[in-house]
């Protein structure tokens, strides 16, 4: 029986360490087990503590959402009818932006429809069936100008007519007046003739008298003239005898001064004849100086000479005088010194000998060196052209193989390329036709457009009276530009041409 807190070991089979069990009483048991869970226990329990607390939060949660005292309750009472009164102003904006963005749509519609009409409008056939309209405009004008003025022409010829009318009679009146003027003329010239032959008359008598009195007073003052003339001739005279005696005067005086000047020139001429000869003296004055001063130098020149005569005689000689013995030692001396240089000479040449043959030796045994030399280099080099030749070839073989392969890998880039190309040129080509034919279709709906616009105005202006006439030339030449045409049933068509179209990537063959 085991006690509290005892545990005994058994066996379960024979007595073997790994059969051995270890018996423990219950109490202990659960003692070592709430040990072993006691964390887990906590954190259980834990929990249950906060589930307890959230349960009754809830509940007193529960309890107090519907009273209306509470400063809780107010606060989400006020809550909800600001998020009430968000919502409603929410959604009254949402209709307001409804109804902007309708706005906003037909603007922009009207904006649409306004830049398709000015783009409409720039268009060049539309210009000019605007100027065709302009033209019927000015026909029209015309037309009403011309019936206005022939309205006009007919009542001014009618007026003319009556003002005619009335000239002629006023000009017959005219003529009556004039005739009686004339005649009242005539009489009054003829009364005015006569008081002016009068008048001439006593002219004619006044004009003699005067005549005469201005021919004695010419006459007087003639004599006057006359008079004054000779005293001015007397003057004349008078004048002319005092400037001969002035003249003569002058030429004296001038007779006087030409002999001064001549005295004058002749001095001076004997003067500069006098420095001539002076100048002549200097220089032969001058010359024999310079005649005396190189005789002077000479002298000069001879004495020196023979001062150096003197000097020379004062030198030492030899008292006996030279003799043979004299002579013959200095042969011996010169023989001996000639002798010694032979000598030297041939020691010499002795030398350069025994060079030359130790650079013979020299020389033979570095031609043997050479050729064995050259003889090895050439049977290294013999090698090496053989090695060199056999690596060439071997790199031929391989360019050659490295070339083929090259132009293979080469040759398959550009037939993919080729092949690669080809379908992008087809792919342009074809893309070039959708986009060609798309443009043409839009070119037709604006043809249509354009027709249609101009069949309305043309009919409307056809009501209004207006001249059509330009307006159908107009699209006449638009359709015809354009190689279109209108069937029977007012439908515009495109005429279909025989042959090749050609465009800038695309020749499109038709039937």
């Amino acid at each position: 029986m085991l006690t509290n807190y005892q545990m005994e070991i058994v066996y379960i089979g024979d007595r073997n360490p790994n059969n051995r069990a270890l018996l423990i009483l219950n109490e202990e048991w659960k003692r070592l087990g709430k040990i072993l869970t006691k964390k887990m226990d906590e954190e259980v329990t834990l929990e249950d503590g906060r589930r307890l607390k959230e349960m009754r939060r809830e509940t007193s949660k529960r309890m107090i959402d519907g009273w209306n005292n509470t400063k809780l309750n107010k606060t989400k009472k006020l809550l909800e009818q600001k998020q009430k009164k968000l919502s409603e102003l929410e959604a009254k904006q949402r209709q307001i932006d409804e109804e902007m963005k309708h706005e906003a749509l037909k603007a922009r519609n009207r904006i649409i429809e306004k830049s398709r009409k000015l783009k409409f409008e720039e268009k060049d056939i539309v210009k000019t069936f605007n100027r065709a309209l302009q033209h019927s405009e000015v026909f029209k004008e015309r037309a009403v100008q011309l019936k206005f003025n022939e309205s006009m022409r007919e009542n001014k010829m009618a007026f003319d007519l009556i003002i005619a009318q009335e000239q002629n009679s006023d000009a017959e009146q005219y003529r009556k007046n004039q005739m009686n003027e004339k005649q009242k003329n005539n009489e009054l010239k003829k009364t005015k003739a006569e008081l002016l032959l009068k008048e001439l008359k006593e002219r004619e008598t006044n004009r003699r008298d005067e005549d005469v009195a201005l021919f004695e007073s010419d006459k007087m003052e003639l004599q006057k003239i006359t008079d004054e003339i000779e005293e001015y001739q007397k003057n004349i005279k008078a004048e002319a005898r005092t400037a001969r005696e002035k003249l003569q005067k002058v030429i004296a005086d001038n007779q006087e001064s030409t002999s001064r000047y001549n005295e004058i020139r002749r001095v001076e001429e004997q003067e500069e004849a006098m420095m001539t000869a002076i100048v002549a003296e200097t220089k032969r004055t001058l010359a024999g100086m310079r005649r005396l001063k190189e005789i002077e130098l000479m002298k000069a020149k001879q004495l020196a000479l023979e001062a150096m005569r003197t000097k020379v005689a004062v030198w030492p000689k030899k008292e006996s005088g030279w003799t043979e013995t004299d002579m013959q030692n200095a042969v011996e001396t010169k023989e001996k010194r000639y002798q010694d240089g032979l000598a030297e000479k041939k020691e010499w040449a002795k030398k350069r000998t025994d060079y030359m043959d130790d650079g013979k030796r020299l020389w033979v045994k570095e031609t043997a060196r050479q050729q064995r030399q050259l003889a090895q280099d050439h049977e290294l080099e013999a090698k090496r052209l053989e090695r060199e030749k056999r690596l060439l070839i071997e790199f031929a073989k391989l360019r050659e193989k490295t070339q083929i392969e090259t132009i293979n890998q080469i040759r398959s880039q550009l037939d993919q390329q080729c092949n690669d190309k080809t379908a992008a040129v087809l792919a342009d080509r074809q893309t070039d036709i959708n986009h060609h034919k798309m443009i043409e279709q839009l070119w037709f709906e604006e043809d249509k457009e354009f027709v249609t616009y101009a069949r309305n105005i043309i009919e409307k202006k056809k009501l209004d009276g207006n001249p059509i006439k330009p307006l159908l030339k107009t699209v006449n030449d638009y359709l015809k530009k354009n190689n279109l045409y209108i069937d029977q049933v007012n439908k515009v068509s495109k005429k279909q041409p025989k042959g090749s179209i050609y465009t800038s990537r695309i020749i499109q063959h038709t039937d």
